[in-house]
């Protein structure tokens, strides 16, 4: 019941009850009670007063659930609020969400939401929520490679959409690979390495060992293929070439796939010599150095290398060394199943 018509009708039963009570006794009262005296007033006039109180405290009443039920309202909107945004960034994929609910009409979903990701049908259009409409919308234009203001979500690094949307801005060439590599704390590692596999095609060998800590084995491979490449060719000495490689943890077949990768413009010296000093204190290098020798057909030197070491060891290249003895020739690159 709304205040005013709550008032007028409390109004209008006083009047009617002051009336039917003057109506019936027309004359005054005085009294004592509780050491108080009241003054010699119409009948009538006493009796409305119990109503007058009655609609008084009845306003006080209402006053303060009215208040109480607005601070749980305010609450439960808050929490609403909340809510929407911990569902918007479920769809974005936003990491450490740790939302706190103070209804437990939230409580439970909260928690559930706040450790999970959304992943919603393509079919999804819209929910009738601008910021959850907003998020799906940037979830399609993002996947289809569109340009988007991504800004206002206020978006980390780290996540899926931002990523991909840096990724679709690389590709674009709305950035460049040296941008993206002197700000590698903003766009994160998957968009530097990216970036680096690109950069390391063309940029010098100075730039290229400047970002270092992006190199990934595909980047280091094609990085090797320039050595003395007629297009975007380098100099580099074996000594920073070893330095390069300790960067990196290389097993076995890694070192194979740097010498195929070294054969296509490297100096057969140069790389003989690279790899002759690898393997003196790296086991792993050796399967490198002996493919090495066997694809420049240094048969005399590899099978020399082979013979001193122990019947285990090497299995792989001591059957392609009998199998070269019994006239059976292959290229050591099909042998090993390398490219």
């Amino acid at each position: 019941m709304q205040l005013k018509r709550y008032t007028i009708a409390s109004l209008i039963l006083m009047i009617l009850v002051a009336a039917a009570v003057y109506s019936i006794d027309n004359g005054s009262i005085s009294f004592d009670l509780l050491g108080m005296h009241f003054p010699n007033l119409p009948v009538a006039f006493w009796v409305v007063v119990p109503l007058a109180i009655m609609y008084v405290a009845s306003l006080l009443h209402m006053g303060v659930f009215a208040l109480v039920g607005n601070f749980k309202l305010r609450r439960l909107n808050k929490d609403h609020e909340k809510m929407v945004d911990a569902l918007r960034d479920a769809l974005l994929g936003v990491g450490e969400r740790n939302n706190v609910y103070k209804s437990d009409a939230y409580k439970l979903m909260g928690k559930l939401i706040d450790n999970s990701v959304i992943l919603p049908y393509e079919t999804l259009r819209s929910v009738g929520n601008e910021k959850i409409d907003d998020a799906l919308q940037l979830m399609r234009d993002v996947k289809e490679n569109k340009k988007v203001e991504i800004k206002k979500f206020h978006l980390p690094s780290s996540t899926s959409i931002a990523i991909q949307n840096n990724l679709n801005r690389f590709e674009r060439g709305e950035l460049d690979a040296d941008s993206i590599l002197s700000r590698s704390e903003r766009y994160g590692e998957i968009v530097c390495a990216k970036a680096y596999e690109s950069y390391v095609k063309t940029a010098s060998v100075g730039s290229v060992m400047k970002f270092k800590q992006f190199f990934t084995k595909a980047s280091l491979a094609d990085f090797i293929q320039r050595i003395n490449a007629g297009e975007n060719g380098i100099q580099i000495s074996n000594e920073e070439l070893s330095s390069l490689f300790a960067s990196i943890k290389l097993d076995a077949n890694d070192w194979i796939d740097l010498s195929a990768a070294m054969s296509k413009n490297m100096l057969p010296e140069q790389r003989i010599r690279l790899f002759e000093m690898l393997s003196e204190n790296n086991d792993d290098a050796m399967e490198g150095y002996l493919y090495t020798l066997y694809d420049l057909q240094m048969i005399d030197t590899a099978n020399e290398i082979l013979n001193n070491t122990s019947n285990n060891d090497y299995q792989i290249f001591k059957a392609y060394r009998d199998l070269k003895r019994a006239n059976k020739h292959y290229d050591i690159a099909i042998f090993l199943r390398r490219s």
